[in-house]
C-alpha cells in the first residue's frame, strides 16, 4: 500500500505509482506539483476504462475518494468523477470518510443524497446497503446478458472513522480487550505465528514512547478504550459479513468459479490519527481541542453513554495505541510510508476455476500496483499503447499471476518506492531503507510542519537518516542493520532519489504545499445565493465562514397559518449550524461546537406571516480562527434576539455531512427536533444568502491561508 487512501485507491486503479498519477496526497486539494494535482493524466488510463473497452461491463460500489471535494457538485466538472475512470456504474459517497447512518450518496454524476431508512424501513445502514446495491447491478447485468463479463470495484467505508456500527454487532466482543493493547499485541503475532501467515521466528517490535502502556492507566480511562476496541472490531466484523453476503449471492448466481476475486483488508496501515486517547468525534484533535479520557467519557456520557459508542448519535476513533496494536507485528501505521506498519495489508486470492487452494503463503514481494497487470493479464488484455489517441504511460506494476500456480516462484517485483509526508522507503531484493521524520501522525500543528517545510532548512538524508532492514531475515524489521551495511544503506538512498525523480515525487512534503505558502489565488467572492431547494451540498464548497463575521439571510413566504422547520443547516449535532423556526413560530440559530458545546440564540416573539426577511448575523471579536463573536437575530431588519459563542470552530465541523437548504438531512443540527427530521420548512424559502464581511486585505490573505490548511487538515484525516 502506499501508507494513506486516495493514493492507494490511484494506484490499485490504474496500476501505477501514486504520483505518478497525481496522488501524492489526498483527494481533497489539489497541490501545483505534477505528483499532487489530484488529477489523474490521461496519459494514464484507469483499470475500469481498459476492461471496459475490452468488452467488460464496470461498476464500484462505496468509497471513492478520488475527486478533489471542490468539484463534488452538480457543476462539475465530473472528469474526476467514478465514470470518468471507466465505470459504467457507481454508487456511494465521493469523499474521503461518511457517517455509515447518514453517507451523502452519488449515484453515477449525480448526488442522490441522505438514505432515510433500510429497505425493511429500519434504520439506514450503509454497509448493508453497499452490498444490497451491487447484489441488484449483479442481477441486472445477468438478466440482460448472462455470458458477458464484470469488473466490480466494491470498496467498503470500514474501518475508517466514525466508527458506525449496530450495538449487537460490538457487544459481540464484549471484554475481549479488556487486557488492552500490549496483550493484543502478543496475541496477535502468537495467533499469526500459529496461522502461518509471519514466519515463526518474527519479533514484535516494540511499542513507541509516544504510547502509554496498559498497565499505566487507570481503571476509567481502561473500560473507555476497550470499548472504542470493541465497536472497531465490531464494525470489521459487519463489514467482512457483508462481503461474505456478496460473494454468497456471486455463487447464487452460477459465476464464482470463474470469478476472480481479490480481497484487500485496507488501504493502508490502520489509523493512528485517533491521538492517544481516541475521540467521540474525530474533528476535535483538528481542531485543536485536546481532550483527555476524562473529558472524552464525560461527553460519551452526554450523547448516551459508552454503550451507545458507535452509534448514531458519535462519531468514534479509536486510540492510536489500538491502531498500532492493529497493525501488529509492524512499527507504526497509517501516513507512515517508511515502515510497514503504514503500508503492509493482508490480501487474499480466489479464482475457484483457475487457483487451486492451497495452505502456502504467498511470501513474494507484492505492490498495490501489481493488482492491474494481474487482472489484465487473467483476461488475457495487453496494457493499451494508445488510448483517445493520447499515448500511455505504461504501468509500474508486475502482475503476480505467476504465483497462483507456484507458490514459491521467485519474485518478479524486485525494486519499489514508498513515500507520504517525507516519510520514506526504499525496497530492493529484500532489503529495506526506512527514513521517517520525527513527526506523530496527528501533529499537524504549524510549528511542526514548519520544520519539514522549504525556511527549515530541512535535508532528510541529514537530519533523518536511514535504518535498513532485510525482510528475508527479519519480517517485522525488528532488527534495524543499518551501521553494519553503510553501502546497502547508500546504495538505497541513491536509488530512492532516482525514483522519486522518475516518479514525480519531489518536492517532499508537496502535499502540504499549501501550509507553506504556495496558495490558489485569493477568492474575491463574498456573497452566496442557495435557492429554497438546494441541498446536500458537499462538506468542501460551503461558504467560507471560519474567523470571520458574517450573516445568514434568508426570504420566506410564511403562510396565515404560521411556520416551522429548517431554514439552512450545515453538518450535525457534533459540529454544525442550522437556522430554522420552531413549532411556535419562534426563529432559532443552533451553533454546535463539535458538541463539546451548544450555542442557541432564540427570538423573542414569533414570525409574522406574508414575505419576512429574517437574518442570523455573528460579528467576530476579530478575524482569527476560532474566535468568539456576538450573534444578533433580526426579522425585517428588527433585532428580535442575541447571544455570545464564545469560540467558534477553527478548521472544520465535518469531513462528510454536507448542507441542506430547507430541510436538515441525516443527522440534525439540533437534537430538539431530532423527532422531526427532516423537518423540512412549511413555509416557502424564496433564497437563502450568505454574506461574509470583507476584511483589510493582511487578514484576508490570513484567512484565505487558513481556509486551504483546513482543508488539508481534513483531508489527511480522511
Amino acid at each position: 500500500m502506499t501508507a494513506v487512501c486516495s493514493p492507494t485507491r490511484a494506484a490499485l486503479l490504474t496500476g501505477r505509482n501514486q504520483h505518478r498519477v497525481g496522488f501524492g496526497s489526498v483527494a481533497e486539494f489539489p497541490g501545483p506539483f505534477p505528483g499532487y494535482t489530484a488529477a489523474k493524466p490521461r496519459s494514464c488510463a484507469g483499470l475500469p476504462r481498459i476492461l471496459k473497452e475490452n468488452g467488460y461491463v464496470t461498476g464500484g460500489f462505496g468509497k471513492w475518494h478520488l475527486t478533489p471535494n471542490n468539484v463534488q457538485g452538480a457543476a462539475g466538472p465530473f472528469d474526476h468523477w467514478p465514470k470518468s475512470w471507466g465505470f459504467d456504474h457507481w454508487w456511494g459517497f465521493l469523499s474521503g470518510a461518511a457517517g455509515q447512518y447518514d453517507p451523502i450518496i452519488t449515484q453515477d454524476d449525480a448526488v442522490i443524497g441522505v438514505p432515510t431508512e433500510s429497505k425493511d424501513g429500519g434504520q439506514y445502514y450503509f454497509p448493508d446497503d453497499i452490498t444490497d446495491k451491487a447484489v441488484e447491478w449483479l442481477h441486472g447485468v445477468r438478466a440482460q446478458d448472462a455470458q458477458k463479463p464484470w469488473f466490480m470495484f466494491y470498496s467498503t467505508g470500514c474501518a475508517h472513522a466514525p466508527h458506525h456500527v449496530p450495538k449487537e454487532w460490538a457487544d459481540k466482543y464484549e471484554g475481549r480487550f479488556d487486557d488492552g493493547w500490549d496483550a493484543l499485541r502478543e496475541r496477535t503475532l502468537e495467533r499469526q505465528k500459529q496461522l502461518g501467515v509471519v514466519p515463526q521466528d518474527t519479533e514484535l517490535t516494540p511499542r513507541p514512547d509516544a504510547f502509554p502502556a496498559w498497565d499505566s492507566l487507570d481503571d476509567a480511562s481502561k473500560k473507555l478504550y476497550a470499548r472504542q476496541m470493541e465497536v472497531y472490531a465490531g464494525f470489521q466484523e459487519n463489514a467482512d459479513w457483508n462481503i461474505g453476503r456478496l460473494l454468497d449471492e456471486i455463487e447464487e448466481m452460477g459465476d464464482l468459479d470463474n470469478t476472480l476475486i481479490i480481497f484487500i483488508w485496507g488501504d493502508n496501515g490502520a489509523s493512528l490519527e485517533g491521538t492517544i486517547t481516541g475521540s467521540f468525534n474525530e474533528m476535535t484533535f483538528l481542531n485543536g481541542l485536546v481532550l483527555d479520557a476524562a473529558q472524552q467519557t464525560a461527553l460519551i456520557e452526554k450523547y448516551g453513554g459508552l454503550e451507545a459508542l458507535g452509534g448514531d448519535h458519535t462519531a468514534p476513533h479509536i486510540a492510536a495505541a489500538w491502531a498500532h496494536a492493529c497493525n501488529a507485528p509492524f512499527q507504526w501505521g497509517k501516513q507512515t510510508a517508511s515502515h510497514l506498519g503504514g503500508t503492509r495489508d493482508p490480501m487474499v486470492v480466489a479464482w475457484p476455476s483457475r487457483i487451486k487452494a492451497d495452505e502456502v503463503i504467498r511470501s513474494q514481494f507484492t505492490h498495490v500496483i501489481d493488482v492491474g497487470p494481474t487482472i489484465l493479464e487473467a483476461a488475457g488484455i495487453p496494457e493499451p499503447e494508445t488510448v483517445d489517441g493520447i499515448t500511455q504511460e505504461p504501468m509500474d506494476g508486475t502482475s503476480f499471476l505467476y504465483t497462483f500456480d507456484e507458490a514459491t516462484a521467485p519474485e518478479r517485483h524486485m525494486t519499489q518506492y514508498f513515500e507520504m509526508f517525507a516519510t520514506r522507503g526504499m525496497y530492493k531484493d529484500g532489503w529495506w531503507a526506512a527514513s521517517r521524520p520525527d513527526r506523530l501522525p496527528w501533529d499537524l500543528s504549524p510549528a511542526t510542519l514548519a520544520r519539514f517545510g522549504p525556511e527549515g532548512d530541512f535535508d532528510p538524508d541529514r537530519d533523518i537518516g536511514w535504518e535498513l532492514y532485510y525482510l528475508p531475515d527479519d519480517f517485522s524489521q525488528a532488527k534495524d542493520i543499518a551501521s553494519n551495511h553503510p553501502d546497502k544503506v547508500q546504495e538505497l538512498q541513491e536509488l530512492w532519489w532516482k525514483e522519486a525523480e522518475r516518479n514525480r515525487v519531489l518536492p517532499l512534503m508537496a502535499g502540504f504545499s499549501v501550509i507553506y505558502g504556495i496558495l490558489p489565488p485569493l477568492p474575491t467572492q463574498t456573497t452566496f445565493t442557495f435557492a429554497g431547494d438546494v441541498q446536500n451540498v458537499m462538506w468542501g464548497m460551503i461558504p467560507r465562514i471560519f474567523g470571520r463575521s458574517y450573516s445568514i439571510a434568508a426570504d420566506l413566504v410564511v403562510p396565515e397559518s404560521g411556520a416551522e422547520g429548517v431554514i439552512v443547516a450545515f453538518a450535525d449535532f457534533i459540529g454544525g449550524f442550522g437556522l430554522w423556526v420552531d413549532g411556535d413560530g419562534i426563529l432559532r440559530h443552533t451553533y454546535s461546537m463539535l458538541g463539546v458545546d451548544t450555542y442557541r440564540q432564540a427570538a423573542t416573539s414569533k414570525l409574522p406571516t406574508g414575505d419576512v426577511h429574517v437574518e442570523m448575523l455573528f460579528e467576530s471579536t476579530e478575524n482569527k480562527p476560532g474566535s468568539g463573536g456576538h450573534v444578533t437575530l433580526l426579522v425585517n431588519d428588527v433585532a428580535v434576539g442575541e447571544g455570545d459563542m464564545p469560540q467558534t470552530v477553527a478548521i472544520t465541523f465535518t469531513s462528510y455531512a454536507g448542507m441542506d437548504i430547507g430541510r436538515d438531512n441525516g443527522a440534525v443540527v439540533d437534537l430538539d427536533y431530532e423527532d422531526k427530521a427532516p423537518y423540512a420548512f412549511t413555509g416557502t424559502i424564496k433564497k437563502v444568502v450568505f454574506d461574509l464581511k470583507p476584511a483589510a486585505h493582511e487578514d484576508e490573505k490570513v484567512l484565505h491561508v487558513h481556509d486551504v490548511h483546513q482543508v488539508v487538515a481534513a483531508g489527511v484525516a480522511g
